[in-house]
């Protein structure tokens, strides 16, 4: 495919994925004329605030096991024991591990919350995502993710490919050529991790040890994407940088990378068709919104359109745009009258028309598009800005993101649970979003309407014809991607009539409008009017009910329980879910039944439960059962995203259970399996019987790593969430009297009032009076009715009454609140007298160094006119044996005229020891009044208990303590206590240090333990043991010790010593050797690297040093050195011998202040052998010896020379080498050498070598000898000069037999064998009686290596042997000569020429002879002047004899141009002339002056450093 195609198809792809589903609203085709209106019914209510009631129920914490496959299942790929199974395409380098993750796998043999909470406490680790059934997502340091494998219950761990972490529609472009290039031109969203708060701006990680992960989403934003713009703390969007994709998704701050999020808007009797209308004045308080925020997030307000009053408390831009304009559609100004509008404008009011609006504005006013800010920013400001309900009738534009969990559905998840989390103190948070308008077909409804904690609304036809039990055509179905039932309800959203924006512009898709009101279609309509709603249900929970706080998961369950079925019973269904919302069902069915509710209970794992009974009380009746809880977010990563996985579970009268979410017909049924993927369950019974039914809802898995809350509806006969609460009110009780007086009648007059918010029914009070009931009265009272009951009492007796008045005392109502049955009022009851009192009759003694104790007094004239009155004090008795002390007792005035009922104060005071012996004590005193004689006899109690008074006692005013190792110490712990007492101690150590008792208890070293009974003032040696940290402790570090004493009496007393410690100055220095070495020798260099541990706790400034035995230096740079405390370094030096080093001790040296820090080692020095090699002569094989290697000035060829060396050794050490030859080309040879050189001994080497016949005169080619061993080589390299040798080879094919007088011819074969072609006549010899002469030419001519055969004629005259001699004239070579021998047989036959022939046969001869000639004659004129004379044999190449045989292409092509000359080792050019050679290596110099280069002014060899003295010629 080519490149051009390949962009076409890119760039469809990107205009696919960019481009939006559906339109934001529906055009109407039919409007009939026909409206629908519903009018309002009346009940009286009244209401009071604060009230409030406990949820029932019985809580079961009992655990089960779980049951989970080891499976982690994702849209990637599902990961299991055995790795990673992809389930899409994916490029290879995207399968990359990212480094600081890990999924982790868990097993079902532990519970999941449990590994989670684990995990949790692991330094440097975080759980970032669950991906169900069993995958945790950790990101971690290394350290980190080490550890967490090794968690009990991790049944596998697998690295996470970084390609998981990018969207899946991201991941399809960069599988087509050029896709990545095409990624950079669409703008992107970059999206960091989350904590509890929401996204994360920052990851930091921290383990136990030295990892850490520090990063910031927007380094990383700002580094690797162009145009970067933040939304929120971990939210960033902008496009990628070319070439810095992979990089980001490296990147431990990033969590995910997807496109930009597209949206667009979702588009009155909707109050008659919800039962709104009726439920506004149901109650005496209107359900009215008012008291509410809700938050509405939308393209824009006309806040001025009149409509929403004063009502309006924010209209917030959340985009950027600087505009809260509502100009194009007019959308949100639709939206937020169809919530809260009051119809001023013209009469279409919305549903909670008293509500107050805090308005955030998400549409662009340049472009009219929906932009994406940050979820989480948007819910946690609206929160924060007291809303409670949050509602939102937009969604996804991306068809392809239809049905799925993303990263708004995990934002508003995430929000959702984080609020009502009520036992934090959060107040819950109700979210809703449209649905979508792309139905009919199903799986079509848009995020964020997928999330599991929103109310997800789909639209029913509103007005006209087929409203309100038509689903519109165009409402999103369900299910989502993970088979949740969505959407959960629908809502009027057909033909909705709401306010009109008069700046808006783009009006065309209304089917009706005027100046102030429009008509707009789709699920954008019917997601407010859901709000509105849910605006009265938290209305009604918190101002009827007295529900402070609701969780967002209640007003769900509400709004579902009150739905009804449309059409065919269905339900739930992809179309309407749990069907249409009605308050009226919800609030006060119509049919009789009560509703009951709970949002206050939590589960925490698995097998937990709660179970609530309910007596159903009218047979037939319909019972509904709702749970919901806002579960814990889900994950992107998992394919299921329920977390926290709750069942709710009925059980009738006789035994059947049911199931949530186990429907058919639209009615609950038997026999099904349950719900493993919702977080609402439902259970619906037609008619349900009498009796008893209890609702049990179930942790069946919990996944999460919190508590879950949840809330339950239930609606019956005989089901009542609405209770009465009468109550007396303390502040109306009034007495006709100031003091009652004995005998005289007084009047009571109370209140009652009923606080709950139902009628309470004929209920009796009482009327008591220290126990005992005086009266009785009956009565009935309205919700928030009060009545006045009035009561007589006659007083009996003087002193201290307590009046009470019981509401309900036989406990036959059911009340809201049962603990404010009772109100309870003291009275004093006077006779003529006084009366002493005090607050605290009896005062214990709590201090040992107390030496006073006071009691206040009050002296009371209990009659109604004045009198003379005074005190007067006793002794002071000891209770135990009836003693009186002779202690102090005082006080201040004590004589008084009192008027009637008026009091006096006085402070009696005791003087008594410090402190006194344990006892009880009684100080007597007496009451007078005077003026009538009556006496009022008191006493006051003295108690004084064992009284502990510690002390401690140390021989140091700072304890001096070891910063490494443990410091013992003893104390002395005295008791100044007021009898023999026991001690525990107790001892908190600094932060990092440990301490412990030695010698209390049974084990040292205990952090606590007892002294025993301790005699007063006596004392006991305590032995304390103080162990510091692992962690070095700086010097002078002061630390405080606290020893805790805990008396063992009644009246515990805690003393806190505090033991004050100082670390003491370490200096230690820990000095290792990390290198290695043998034995050496005398000249080795060695290289010494220490590892050096300051273990001390102050920086030292180190002077290093070394002791060495002789011969041996240190040749590094010796610097000082600063080592901080704890710390550690490397230090290298090296160690060289001077060839002379001797063994002995090496000492490494650190000196500090007042401080030397040392290592030892020893230097082993191995003697080596010392030996030379001395030339000793030159052997050719014909017996000529040479003293130099250059032999007469040059080499021959083919001829083996005899090298010979002597090797000596100078020391004691024997030498047993081993030998190597090393050859140039065309040169061969070996050595002898095998015994060991003994101390003076000589040892003879030979090589023999030689130069192979080919090879060239004047090469100079050279051999090098070495011997090496035991640490020590000696190399000698020898250069020869290869001379022209004339060298030739003879041989002869056959010797036939002779007999005398008969001449025979043998053939005889000549060879250049020498490296130089030579010309030369050949003569013969064979002796006087033979006849020897050449055939033909006697001169042969042969280049190197060619041969020629040369023909013998012989004849013997006598029998005989003789020797047949051939030479080459001129050559001097001993191969110029060849002999062989011949033998005849016969008669002697005179001379060799004539002898024995006939005159016949000389004649015949002579004929012969002459035509022989005259034939040659011919011959020789015929011939060509270049023709050779004779009949020589033609010349052949042929092997050389009796020398080894080279490979023929071994063989140098012969050079027939003049022999080249041998090359200067100085200048390295020919050296033309007379030559000098070194007798060593046999290099050759120029002999006289050439040029600049002359071997006399050499001072040595160049080859082989020879002195240039002892040069020969060459």
């Amino acid at each position: 495919m080519s490149g051009g195609k390949n962009r076409r198809w890119v760039i469809l792809f990107l205009f696919l994925l960019l481009a939006a589903s559906t339109g934001p609203m529906l055009n109407a085709t039919s409007v009939p004329d026909e409206e629908r209106i519903l009018e309002p019914q009346w009940v009286r209510f009244d209401i009071k605030e604060d009230v409030y009631h406990d949820a029932v129920g019985i809580l079961d914490e009992s655990l089960e096991s779980e049951q989970r496959d080891t499976l982690a299942i994702g849209p990637f790929g599902t990961f299991d024991t055995n790795g990673l199974q992809l389930n899409r395409p994916v490029p290879s380098e995207w399968m990359e591990p990212r480094f600081d993750l890990l999924m982790l796998l868990v097993s079902d043999e532990v519970r999941l919350n449990e590994v989670r909470s684990e995990l949790s406490s692991i330094n440097g680790l975080e759980v970032r995502e669950f991906i169900a059934p069993s995958g945790l997502m950790v990101q971690g340091t290394p350290t980190a993710l080490r550890t967490s494998e090794q968690v009990q219950g991790i049944a596998a761990s697998h690295e996470v490919p970084k390609g998981m972490l990018v969207d899946s529609t991201l991941m399809d472009l960069l599988l087509m050529e050029g896709g990545e290039e095409a990624l950079s031109s669409m703008l992107v969203r970059l999206e960091g991790w989350r904590n509890d708060e929401g996204p994360m701006e920052r990851v930091m990680l921290i383990d136990n040890g030295n990892g850490i992960i520090d990063q910031h989403l927007g380094d990383v934003a700002h580094s690797g994407l162009d145009d970067a713009m933040a939304w929120d703390n971990g939210r960033y969007e902008g496009f990628v940088g070319e070439g810095n994709l992979l990089s980001i998704m490296q990147q431990p701050s990033v969590m995910y990378l997807r496109p930009d999020p597209a949206f667009t808007a979702f588009n009155d009797n909707a109050r008659g068709h919800m039962g709104t209308n009726t439920m506004r004045t149901y109650f005496t308080t209107d359900l009215d919104g008012s008291g509410q925020v809700v938050a509405v997030a939308d393209s824009g307000l006309d806040d001025d359109h009149g409509d929403f009053g004063s009502r309006v408390v924010g209209n917030f831009d959340v985009i950027g745009d600087g505009s809260t304009a509502d100009k194009h559609s007019g959308h949100g100004t639709h939206v937020s009258c169809t919530v809260l509008g009051d119809g001023t404008r013209g009469g279409y009011s919305g549903v909670a028309s008293a509500a107050d609006l805090y308005f955030q504005a998400m549409e662009n006013d340049n472009t009219g598009n929906f932009q994406s800010p940050s979820l989480n920013n948007l819910l946690n400001t609206a929160y924060n800005a007291d809303a409670r309900t949050h509602t939102n009738s937009w969604g996804s534009s991306s068809a392809s993101q239809q049905g799925k969990y993303n990263s708004e559905t995990e934002d508003v998840d995430d929000r959702a649970s984080y609020y009502d989390r009520y036992y934090t103190g959060r107040e819950g948070l109700t979210v809703l979003f449209a649905a979508g308008n792309d139905g009919p077909d199903s799986g079509t409804v848009s995020p964020p309407a997928t999330a599991k904690n929103v109310v997800s609304v789909g639209n029913h036809q509103n007005r006209y014809n087929g409203a309100p039990d038509t689903v519109m055509q165009g409402s999103s179905r369900g299910p989502t991607d993970d088979g949740r039932i969505k959407p959960d309800l629908i809502a009027p959203g057909g033909y909705v009539r709401s306010c009109r924006a008069q700046e808006a512009t783009d009006v065309g898709s209304s089917t009706w409008s005027n100046s102030y009101y429009l008509e707009y279609t789709g699920t954008s309509m019917a997601t407010p009017n859901a709000a509105g709603m849910a605006l009265m249900i938290r209305e009604y929970l918190e101002e009827i009910a007295q529900r402070p706080s609701p969780q967002g998961a209640l007003v769900k369950a509400l709004l579902v329980l009150g739905a009804e079925d449309i059409g065919s019973r269905n339900i739930p269904n992809d179309d309407e879910g749990w069907g249409r919302i009605n308050l009226r069902n919800t609030l006060a069915p119509n049919t009789g039944q009560g509703i009951w509710v709970d949002d206050r209970s939590i589960l925490s794992g698995t097998g937990n439960s709660k179970t609530y009974s309910f007596n159903v009380s009218q047979a037939s009746g319909l019972f509904k059962a709702v749970l919901t809880w806002s579960d814990e977010r889900g994950s992107r990563f998992s394919n299921s995203q329920l977390v926290n996985d709750l069942d709710l579970i009925v059980t009738s009268p006789d035994g059947t259970v049911y199931l949530g979410n186990d429907f058919a017909n639209g009615r609950s049924t038997t026999g099904g399996s349950r719900d493993t993927v919702n977080n609402l369950e439902v259970i619906l019974i037609d008619s349900a019987a009498t009796g008893t039914w209890t609702v049990k809802v179930q942790d069946g898995q919990h996944s999460g790593s919190k508590t879950q809350p949840y809330a339950v509806a239930v609606l019956g006969h005989g089901v009542n969430d609405l209770r009465p609460d009468p109550m007396v009110q303390p502040e109306e009780f009034e007495m006709n009297v100031g003091i009652p007086q004995v005998g005289d009648p007084v009047q009571l007059t109370t209140s009652v009032f009923n606080f709950g918010n139902v009628m309470a029914n004929t209920f009796p009070v009482v009327f008591e009076v220290d126990g005992s009931e005086i009266s009785r009265q009956s009565t009935a009272l309205g919700a928030g009715s009060t009545k006045k009951m009035v009561w007589s009492w006659t007083p009996q007796s003087a002193g201290t009454s307590v009046l009470s008045f019981i509401i309900d005392p036989d406990d036959t109502i059911e009340e809201i609140r049962e603990n404010n049955n009772r109100h309870d009022i003291t009275v004093n009851i006077t006779a003529p007298g006084v009366k002493l009192e005090s607050p605290s009759a009896t005062m214990t003694l709590t201090e040992s160094n107390i030496t006073t104790t006071s009691w206040n007094l009050t002296l009371t004239n209990t009659a109604l006119i004045s009198t003379n009155a005074s005190m007067q004090t006793g002794q002071v008795v000891n209770h135990a044996n009836g003693q009186s002390l002779p202690w102090y007792i005082g006080s201040t005035t004590s004589n008084f005229s009192l008027e009637g009922q008026e009091s006096q104060y006085i402070t009696v005071t005791l003087v008594h020891p410090a402190p006194p012996l344990p006892g009880d004590y009684r100080i007597d005193l007496l009451g007078l009044d005077v003026d009538n004689s009556v006496t009022y006899p008191f006493e006051l109690s003295f108690i004084v208990p064992d009284l502990a008074n510690a002390d401690l006692e140390i021989d140091y005013s700072i304890v001096p303590v070891h910063p490494s190792n443990p410091t013992n110490l003893t104390v002395r712990f005295l008791n100044n206590g007021n009898t023999a007492i026991g001690y525990d101690l107790f001892l908190e150590p600094p932060t990092g240090w440990n301490a412990g008792f030695s010698n209390l208890g049974s084990e040292g070293g205990a952090l606590s333990g007892s002294t025993g009974l301790i005699d007063s003032a006596g004392f006991r040696s305590v032995e304390l043991v103080i162990t510091p940290p692992l962690v070095l402790t700086a010097a002078g570090a002061e630390r405080i010790v606290e020893l805790i004493a805990i008396s063992q009496t009644e009246l515990q007393k805690t003393v806190v010593f505090e033991i004050p410690i100082k670390v003491e100055t370490i200096r230690d220095v820990y000095i290792h050797l990390e290198s290695s070495y043998s034995k050496l020798s005398p000249n080795s260099t060695v290289s010494l690297l220490y590892s050096v541990e300051h273990n001390g706790n102050i920086d030292l400034e180190l002077t290093p040093s070394f002791t060495l035995p002789p011969g041996w230096s240190i040749t590094s740079v010796i610097e000082p050195i600063n080592l901080p405390w704890g710390g550690s370094t490397n230090l290298l030096y090296t160690l060289q011998g001077n060839g002379a080093a001797k063994s002995g001790p090496i000492q490494f040296n650190l000196e500090a202040q007042n401080a030397l820090f040392s290592w030892d080692g020893d230097l082993v020095v191995e003697t080596l052998a010392a030996p030379s090699l001395t030339f000793a002569g030159l052997e050719f094989s014909d017996g000529t010896t040479f003293p130099t290697p250059q032999a007469s000035g040059s080499h021959p060829t083919g001829d083996p020379m005899k090298f010979t060396w002597l090797v000596t050794n100078e020391a004691t050490t024997p030498w047993s080498p081993s030998v190597s030859l090393q050859t140039d080309s065309g040169l061969f040879g070996d050595c002898t050498f095998s015994e060991t050189v003994e101390l003076g001994q000589f040892v003879p080497i030979t090589c023999s070598i030689l130069i192979a016949n080919g090879a060239l005169p004047f090469a100079e080619p050279s051999f090098t000898l070495t011997l090496e061993g035991e640490g020590v080589s000696l190399t000698k390299t020898v250069g020869l000069l290869v001379g022209e040798n004339e060298v030739a080879g003879w041989s002869v094919e056959r010797i036939p037999e002779f007999k005398t007088g008969d001449g025979e011819q043998v053939v005889i074969e000549i060879t250049n064998l020498g490296n130089t072609r030579f010309e030369r006549q050949v003569r013969v010899d064979a002796g006087d009686d033979w006849t020897a002469s050449i055939d033909g030419n006697d001169i042969v001519e042969l280049e190197v290596g060619q041969s020629t055969l040369v023909r013998l004629d012989l004849r013997a005259d006598q029998p005989g042997e003789t020797t047949v001699n051939l030479n080459l004239v001129g050559s001097e070579d001993s191969s110029a000569s060849f002999s062989f021998p011949v033998v005849s047989q016969g008669e002697p036959v005179g001379s060799s020429l004539t002898s024995g022939l006939t005159s016949t046969s000389v004649l015949f001869g002579m004929v012969v002879l002459l035509a022989v000639l005259g034939a040659f004659g011919a011959v020789v004129l015929r011939r060509t002047p270049s023709q050779q004379d004779g009949p020589m044999l033609p010349i052949k190449n042929h092997p050389a004899y009796g020398v080894p045989q080279l490979p023929v292409n071994a063989l140098p092509e012969p050079d027939v141009a003049a022999t080249p000359a041998p090359i200067c080792w100085s200048c390295r050019e020919p050296v033309i002339g007379p030559t000098l050679g070194c007798p060593t290596c046999g290099a050759r110099y120029h002999g006289v002056a050439h040029g600049n280069c002359e071997a006399t002014q050499l001072d040595q060899c160049v080859n082989c450093s020879e002195s240039s003295e002892h040069f020969v010629q060459a």
